[in-house]
């Protein structure tokens, strides 16, 4: 019965998410700690409501998609090695509570399953994959047909490469006369992380997703000096807090401990069982400090940018248009599949004006009101399918996470079905926008701040 109410409470959620409805962060983190690790969340393949049907004559013959790479682990190892040689010290110090002693024998399994493996793809990404593989092929097996031709290109990173190992397994073994071509090259990396220096706009600066340099860094870290409360996790866990100074310090250690506990429900191999030595309103605390920075690096803040910090995500759509516009006319491709990060997939929502992730925050405390990052889970995907009828009409619709997605332009007549020229012209028109941001905005100054 719990499992059904939480399935139920999760849908309620995702719908919420797809069609732009007041949300509240903290109640549906209450419904579900495991929303307190934003992008570490997992991807929810049960309770995929029935798609939306194609008009009549349509039928699907082309997939472009991209997705993040599946459940990983958390990628610092040393926020790993932090907590172990506190609670190690700790413990020979005789430092420990009873509650500590069982933190340190919760986690010492951990530590030893994980290290070394920081950002490694877990069985459960695996997983992950080969389930919206093997949905994609039951879903549009005419796609899929006996030599159809996949092209699969993945970012230069070992758990995407392994991502899309997983992913095009799954699909020979569904179809196995596929003819799937496999790439990993910086070559590619200029549209499938069009936030790495392999895009000839990005400077130093503007890199990555948690750049040193970011305007809104300063103010990232004074959030979490205002909402950190480390003496209610630790306190309990540890006889003299003082101990903590000679470690990083409370604030830091507290946001190392919380990183590793909400990515643990990312690997088989270990208990999820960290969550509960973190207070619920201190978790929510700490989801927030966090949110704000996925919020600022890449969503649609303007609390302290203009748009650049997405803007730069024009190159990956531009390149979804380009092979679908030759795909379409020439049939060399039957499915485009991408495997990178969910900065693109967040950066893109904005890019497409998409409602639920297009609204800029007031304020700093108002960004939990207009994006949560545990919307952008593990194993995240987007697929544009399209639709042909014998006239040569093409229809494409847009899904997310397998789920149908409302666009901001006028559909064909049947809800969430979009002539391509529509869409194309949208998205171009959405494409010279972005250009025109990183035309007349500056990278930030190589000043840390």
């Amino acid at each position: 019965m719990m499992k059904k109410l939480a399935l139920l409470l999760s849908l309620c959620c995702l719908s919420a998410a797809l069609s732009g409805q007041s949300r509240n962060a903290f109640e549906e983190i209450r419904q579900d700690p495991n929303r307190a690790g934003t992008v570490f969340y997992m991807y929810k393949h049960d309770g995929i409501p029935a798609h939306a049907a194609a008009p009549k004559g349509f039928k699907a013959f082309y997939i472009s998609h991209y997705g993040r790479h599946g459940a990983r682990n958390h990628s610092s190892d040393s926020d790993y090695d932090s907590i172990m040689a506190l609670f190690s010290a700790a413990g020979q110090r005789g430092l420990l509570t009873e509650r500590g002693e069982e933190f340190l024998k919760r986690y010492s399994p951990t530590y030893e399953a994980v290290k070394g493996r920081g950002g490694d793809l877990t069985g459960l990404g695996r997983e992950q994959q080969h389930k919206i593989a093997h949905n994609m092929y039951r879903n549009y097996p005419r796609v899929f047909r006996k030599n159809a031709r996949v092209d699969a290109v993945s970012t230069i990173v070992p758990r995407c490469i392994l991502t899309m190992s997983a992913f095009t397994e799954q699909l020979q073994h569904d179809s196995p006369r596929l003819q799937i071509d496999l790439q990993a090259s910086g070559a590619t990396m200029g549209y499938l992380n069009p936030f790495s220096l392999s895009n000839p706009d990005v400077q130093p600066t503007d890199e990555g997703y948690n750049n040193k340099y970011a305007y809104w860094q300063k103010s990232f870290l004074e959030m979490c000096a205002q909402q950190q409360k480390p003496e209610l996790v630790f306190a309990p866990l540890l006889k003299d807090l003082s101990i903590l100074e000679e470690f990083g310090g409370a604030r830091k250690l507290e946001r190392d401990l919380y990183a590793i506990a909400v990515n643990l429900q990312c690997n088989e191999k270990v208990e999820n069982n960290l969550i509960e030595f973190i207070p619920y309103e201190e978790l929510c605390r700490l989801f927030e400090c966090y949110n704000y920075r996925f919020y600022c690096s890449k969503g649609a803040d303007t609390l302290w940018q203009k748009g650049r910090q997405w803007a730069f995500v024009w190159r990956t759509m531009q390149e979804i248009i380009d092979k679908a516009d030759s795909d379409i006319s020439t049939g060399e491709y039957a499915a485009r599949l991408r495997f990178g990060h969910d900065i693109i997939i967040m950066s893109l929502f904005v890019l497409l004006d998409i409602d639920g992730y297009n609204k800029p925050a007031g304020n700093a405390a108002e960004v939990k009101d207009v994006f949560r990052s545990y919307d952008f889970p593990m194993s995240l995907n987007v697929q544009f399918v399209f639709y042909r009828n014998c006239r040569g009409e093409v229809l494409v619709r847009m899904m997310y996470n397998e789920r149908d997605l409302a666009l901001p332009i006028a559909d064909c007549g049947t809800p969430y079905y979009y002539r391509w020229e529509d869409l194309r012209a949208f998205a171009l028109q959405r494409i010279e926008l972005a250009k025109g941001i990183i035309a007349s905005t500056q990278a930030p100054p190589k000043v840390k701040n």
